[in-house]
C-alpha cells in the first residue's frame, strides 16, 4: 500500500519547526507556498471542511453565514447565491487565512478541489507498463450551490478505462473530458460536468495549476472552477469569469511556473446583470499564512454595468501565533475580516457589520486549553446589536473508572491526572527526640507490590547543642559551616540528618534542613535513623492517593479545535447584560461531570491529526430562563463493525459511517424552566449500504485500526412525538420511506393525535420510466403525488412532461377518486428558451383540451414579465407586444421608464385586446417592481431609496399606501 505524502501540513523537510503545546502542533509561518500544497490555496481548500465535518449541534460548530447577493437568471427556477460563511473548523494553527479572512469562506459559483494521495495521478499514468497498472487515489471535492460531495477516478487496471466514482450519497452525474492535446502526454482532465438531480448542468472548464516539486516541478491542474450553468437542453443561464495569474520561480520570463491562480472575478446573468469581485494581490503574503489575494469589494451591477449595490471588505492583521522573526504585524499575523461595509449605487457606505476576534496574548495564554486565538468573538450588526460567540476546547469521553487505570495511577512518580490523584494531607507520623531514640519506624501504605509515591518532610522544633546548653544560642542558620571555628560568642553549627533504610539497606540520606523529599517506595515498614547534633523534630508523610469519586470521564481535546459554549445577544456594543443567551452543554444527561464526545475520523487519506474530530451523543441547549432542550444523537459507535477483506487482507467494515459521521438525531426533549417535560420526539432510522458504490477507507486513528466503509442512504425514518400536559401526553407519528433511485421521500405516513391517518406517495422519473427525464438526470422531480386519508384516496396529482423536446412540464392532471373523473387544472402551452411560461390555460376540458388561456409577455431582454393577459392566446397577440418588449429592453432611466409606461397603457387599451384583462409591470432590474397596473387601470408605484430598499408604495396621485423604515446605527 502506498504511503501518503504529508503535504497538507507544510511541504519540504526543514521548513517545519514544531512546538508542542497541550496537544497542538504549531508550525513556523514562513515558506508557505500555495502552489506547493497538496490542496489548493486556502480559499478553495477550506471548502472541504463543509463536506468532511459539517456544521451541526453534534459537532459543536455553529452555523454563521451572511448572505450577500442572490443573482437571478432568466430562468425563474435558478439563481446564483453569493454569501460569506464562517467555519470554526478552519481556524487552526496550520490553516492559512483565506481571501476573505481567517475562518471565512466566500460561497459563490462552484469549485472542484483536490487532495493528493501519494503520488500524483498524472505521474502514475502512462500508456506503457509498468506504470499503467497503478490505480488513482486522489480525492476531488465538489461544492456547488446546495450541493457538495466528493469523487475519485476509477482506473480499470485490466482494460485501462477511466471513469468517475461518486463517493457521496446523491444522484448527481459527474463526467469529464480528457485533454488530448499533442503536448499533453499523460492523463490530464480538460473539464468536468456535474449534472444535478433536477437536470441543471454545471460546467467546469477553468482551472488553477500547481507544481509538484517532489516529482520534479511537475505542473498539474489542482482545482477546477465553475464556468457555466446550463439548463437540461444546454441553454446557458449563467457564466463565470476568472482572474488568472501565474507565479514563476523568478522574474525571468523563461522561468518555470510554480502555480497559476484562478480567482472568481465575475458572475454573469445574461440580460439581468452581474456580480463583480475585485482583488488586491500582495506578493509579500506569498510566504505567510495568508492567501496572497484578498477580496477588496464585491459589486452587483445591472446589464448595463450600472452599480446597484455592493460590499467593501476591511481587514486587520493580528499576530495569532508568536513563531516568526519578523516585527511586521502583517508578516507574522493573519488576515482577519474586520468590517463588511455595504455600499449603494453611488458607492456611499450605509451599513457596516463589524467583527471582533480572540487575540493572541502570550505564550502563557497558549497553555490554556480553551484559548483559541483568531476565533470569531463578536459580530456587530448594522442595527447596533451584537452577537457574542464564546468557544471552548473540545473534550471527549475518557474512562477514569477503569480499575486498571486507577491501579496504574497509584504507582505514578508524580500526579499525572489531577482530576483523580492528589497528595494526601501531611500527617505528623513521627515525633522525633534524639534524647529518647535515634531510630523510628515509618509505615508506607498501599497494595502489595504496587509502588507508592511518598513525600517526607522534616520540621525541626529545637536543636540540641553539643556540651553545655547556652541560653542565647543563635539560630543554626547563623552558624559557621562544619569544620570552621566558632565565631564570636562561641557559636556552633547544629544539624540533623535522617537516613531512610529498609531491611538494613540504606535507601537515601538527607539533611533535615532541606525540608521535603519524594520517594518511590513499596508498601511496608521502613527505619528512619536520625543523626547530627541532635534535637526535636516532626517528620510528616504524604502519599499520592486517589480522590474520592465520582471521577469526570472526560479529557480535554484542544487539538481537535473548538466548540461553541454560548452565544450571547446584546442590544449594543456598550451593553454588559445580554438580552438573550444560548448556552450549550455536551455532558451526558445522566453524568453531568463527564463528556458525551467521542473521537472519529473522516474517510479521508489526510494523515494529519487535524482530520480527527469530536462528535457528541448528548447536547443540551438552554437560554437560562425558559427551559432547555436535550438532543440525543447516534454516532458511528452505535453501529457494528464486521469482518471484511480487501485485496486479500483481513480488516473491518463499519456500516453506515458516511451517514452517522455527522451525528444522527435519535431524540429531542423540551423542558420548561421548572424541569417539566413539555414534549419529546423520538427518531428511528433505518439505513441501507449502497453495495454498488466503492469502498471508502477510514485511516487508523486513536488506537483504532484502518477500517473500510461504503456510502449508505437513509431508507426510512419514523418520528414519534409526544406533547405533555398535566402528566398526560398526546401522541402523533410520522413515517417516511425514501426512494432508492434518488434518496428523496417516496412514501409519507402521518398519524395525528386524534387518530387520523394521512398517507402520501410520490413517484419520480425512474418509477414511471420517463426515459427523457432519466437521460437528463431529472430524477428528483416529483411526477405524481397520491394522497390518502384513513385509507381513502382523496387526491392524485400528476405533472406530465412531453416524451421529447422541452424539459418543462406540459400539464397538471388531477384524478378524482369519487367519480373517477380527470381534471386538468393547468396546461402549460408555450415556453421561451429559458423555460419561462409564455402561455398556459386553466380549468382545461379533458375532452376538448380547451381551457381559459393566459399569456405572459416577457421583456427586459426576456428577464421579467411585463404583461399578463388573461383570456388571450399568443395567436391573439401576434406582434402587438413588439413595441412594449422593445421599450422594456431600452428601459434604463426615468425617461425610458416613462416611455415604457406610456406604451404599456396603449397596449392595455388597444381595441384588439378589449376582451382581455391585462395587468402590466415595470421594473428596476435587480432592485424590484416599480409599477403595477391592474386591469381596471389602478396603478401602484413602488419607490426605493438610494440604497435600493423599498421606501414606499403610493398611488398615481402620490398618496402613500405603505411606508417602510430601516434602523441602522453608525459604527466607528
Amino acid at each position: 500500500m502506498k504511503k501518503n505524502r504529508i503535504k497538507i501540513l507544510l511541504k519540504l523537510a526543514g521548513i517545519i519547526i514544531g512546538i508542542i503545546i497541550p496537544g497542538t502542533i504549531v508550525a513556523q509561518q514562513t515558506e508557505v507556498n500555495f502552489g506547493d500544497f497538496s490542496r489548493p490555496v486556502p480559499s478553495v481548500s477550506s471548502l472541504a471542511t463543509y463536506n468532511n465535518t459539517p456544521v451541526s449541534l453534534s459537532t459543536g460548530m455553529p452555523s454563521i453565514s451572511i448572505p450577500l447577493f442572490e443573482l437571478p437568471t432568466k430562468t425563474k427556477n435558478m439563481s446564483v447565491p453569493v454569501a460569506l460563511a464562517y467555519n470554526s473548523g478552519n481556524v487552526k494553527q496550520l490553516e492559512p487565512a483565506s481571501n476573505v479572512g481567517t475562518g471565512w469562506s466566500l460561497l459563490g459559483g462552484g469549485v472542484i478541489s483536490r487532495e493528493i494521495i501519494g503520488s500524483l495521478n498524472e505521474v502514475q499514468y502512462t500508456n506503457s507498463p509498468p506504470h499503467s497498472k497503478f490505480e488513482f487515489d486522489d480525492i476531488y471535492y465538489y461544492n456547488l450551490p446546495g450541493i457538495s460531495g466528493k469523487f475519485r477516478f476509477n482506473r480499470n487496471t485490466s482494460t485501462g478505462t477511466i471513469d468517475i466514482e461518486n463517493l457521496s450519497t446523491n444522484k448527481v452525474k459527474i463526467s469529464y473530458t480528457r485533454d488530448n492535446s499533442p503536448q499533453v502526454y499523460t492523463f490530464t482532465v480538460a473539464s468536468f460536468t456535474v449534472t444535478d438531480e433536477n437536470g441543471y448542468k454545471y460546467i467546469f472548464n477553468d482551472y488553477s495549476t500547481s507544481s509538484d516539486l517532489i516529482e520534479g516541478i511537475y505542473q498539474y491542474r489542482s482545482a477546477f472552477f465553475l464556468s457555466q450553468i446550463k439548463l437540461a437542453d444546454d441553454t446557458v443561464v449563467a457564466n463565470f469569469e476568472y482572474r488568472k495569474d501565474s507565479k514563476t520561480e523568478s522574474d525571468s520570463p523563461t522561468a518555470s511556473i510554480v502555480y497559476m491562480s484562478c480567482k472568481l472575478a465575475k458572475i454573469n446573468s445574461d440580460g439581468l446583470g452581474s456580480v463583480v469581485i475585485d482583488y488586491q494581490y500582495d506578493d509579500t503574503k506569498e510566504k505567510t499564512m495568508n492567501d496572497p489575494y484578498s477580496i477588496s469589494q464585491i459589486l452587483l451591477k445591472d446589464s448595463r454595468e450600472n452599480i446597484i449595490s455592493g460590499y467593501k471588505f476591511n481587514y486587520k492583521w493580528e499576530q495569532l501565533f508568536p513563531f516568526t522573526d519578523s516585527d511586521d504585524t502583517e508578516q507574522k499575523g493573519r488576515r482577519l475580516l474586520n468590517k463588511l461595509i455595504k455600499i449603494n449605487r453611488n458607492l456611499a457606505e450605509y451599513e457596516k457589520t463589524g467583527f471582533v476576534y480572540n487575540p493572541y496574548q502570550d505564550m502563557g495564554a497558549l497553555m490554556n486549553e480553551n484559548y483559541h486565538p483568531g476565533l470569531l468573538k463578536k459580530m456587530i450588526y448594522p442595527t447596533g446589536g451584537v452577537a457574542e460567540y464564546n468557544f471552548e476546547a473540545h473534550d471527549y469521553f475518557f474512562n477514569r473508572t477503569s480499575p486498571q487505570y486507577l491501579e496504574n495511577l497509584l504507582g505514578t512518580v508524580s500526579i499525572i491526572d489531577p482530576l483523580v490523584q492528589e497528595w494526601g494531607p501531611e500527617a505528623p507520623v513521627i515525633n522525633v527526640d534524639t534524647n529518647q531514640s535515634s531510630e523510628y519506624t515509618l509505615t508506607v501504605q498501599g497494595n502489595p507490590g504496587v509502588t507508592q509515591s511518598v513525600a517526607l518532610k522534616f520540621i525541626i522544633n529545637e536543636y540540641y547543642p553539643p556540651g553545655i546548653w547556652v541560653p542565647d544560642t543563635p539560630d543554626p542558620d547563623d552558624q559557621p559551616a562544619p569544620g570552621t571555628e566558632p565565631g564570636p560568642g562561641g557559636h556552633y553549627h547544629f544539624d540533623l540528618t535522617y537516613t531512610l533504610k529498609k531491611d538494613g539497606v540504606v535507601i537515601t540520606r538527607h539533611s533535615a534542613d532541606i525540608n521535603t523529599f519524594f520517594y518511590q517506595l513499596q508498601p511496608g515498614n521502613y527505619i528512619v535513623s536520625i543523626s547530627g547534633t541532635g534535637g526535636k523534630a516532626q517528620m510528616l508523610k504524604s502519599q499520592i492517593r486517589l480522590k474520592n469519586g465520582p471521577y469526570p470521564n472526560r479529557k480535554a481535546g484542544p487539538e481537535y479545535g473548538s466548540r461553541i459554549k454560548s452565544i450571547k445577544h446584546y442590544n449594543s456594543i456598550n451593553d454588559t447584560q445580554p438580552v438573550k443567551t444560548e448556552q450549550y452543554s455536551y455532558a451526558p444527561f445522566t453524568d453531568p461531570i463527564s463528556s458525551s464526545g467521542y473521537i472519529f475520523r473522516n474517510e479521508s487519506e489526510d494523515p494529519t491529526p487535524f482530520s480527527n474530530y469530536v462528535l457528541y451523543k448528548n447536547v443540551s441547549v438552554t437560554d437560562g430562563e425558559n427551559g432547555f432542550v436535550h438532543y440525543y444523537f447516534k454516532t458511528p459507535d452505535d453501529y457494528p463493525k464486521t469482518a471484511y477483506t480487501v485485496d486479500g487482507t483481513a480488516t473491518s467494515f463499519w456500516q453506515y459511517y458516511t451517514i452517522t459521521k455527522s451525528g444522527v438525531m435519535a431524540k429531542k426533549e423540551t423542558y420548561n424552566e421548572l424541569n417539566e417535560l413539555l414534549s419529546s420526539s423520538e427518531y428511528e432510522s433505518e439505513f441501507e449500504t449502497l453495495q454498488n458504490f466503492p469502498d471508502l477507507k477510514i485511516p487508523a486513528y486513536q488506537g483504532v485500526s484502518e477500517i473500510y466503509t461504503k456510502p449508505a442512504y437513509i431508507k426510512n425514518t419514523k418520528t414519534i412525538t409526544k406533547t405533555y400536559s398535566g402528566g398526560i401526553y398526546a401522541k402523533s407519528t410520522a413515517e417516511t420511506t425514501y426512494n432508492a433511485s434518488n434518496f428523496n421521500p417516496e412514501y409519507i405516513k402521518e398519524v395525528s393525535s386524534d387518530g387520523i391517518v394521512m398517507e402520501k406517495r410520490i413517484r419520480y422519473a425512474m418509477d414511471k420510466n420517463k426515459v427523457q427525464l432519466i437521460s437528463a438526470n431529472m430524477v428528483s422531480v416529483p411526477l405524481e403525488t397520491e394522497t390518502k386519508v384513513n385509507d381513502k384516496t382523496i387526491e392524485k396529482i400528476e405533472t406530465l412532461y412531453a416524451d421529447s423536446g422541452r424539459f418543462d412540464p406540459a400539464s397538471v392532471i388531477v384524478n378524482s377518486p369519487d367519480d373517477g373523473s380527470v381534471k386538468i387544472p393547468v396546461k402549460y402551452e408555450s415556453y421561451d428558451s429559458y423555460g419561462n411560461l409564455r402561455q398556459y390555460s386553466t380549468n382545461v376540458n379533458e375532452a376538448t383540451g380547451i381551457g381559459f388561456p393566459t399569456v405572459i409577455i416577457w421583456g427586459y431582454n426576456q428577464a421579467m414579465p411585463i404583461a399578463k393577459i388573461e383570456g388571450a392566446k399568443l395567436s391573439d397577440i401576434g406582434n402587438l407586444a413588439d413595441d412594449i418588449i422593445t421599450k422594456s429592453n431600452a428601459d434604463k432611466d426615468i425617461q425610458t421608464e416613462t416611455d415604457l409606461i406610456n406604451v404599456l397603457d396603449l397596449f392595455r387599451t388597444n381595441s384588439a385586446l378589449k376582451n382581455f384583462h391585462i395587468t402590466t409591470f415595470t421594473y428596476d432590474p435587480l432592485i424590484g417592481t416599480t409599477t403595477e397596473t391592474s386591469p381596471d387601470g389602478i396603478r401602484k408605484i413602488y419607490k426605493y431609496d438610494q440604497n435600493g430598499r423599498l421606501q414606499s408604495l403610493t398611488d398615481v396621485n402620490g398618496n402613500i399606501l405603505k411606508e417602510y423604515k430601516y434602523n441602522t446605527k453608525p459604527q466607528p
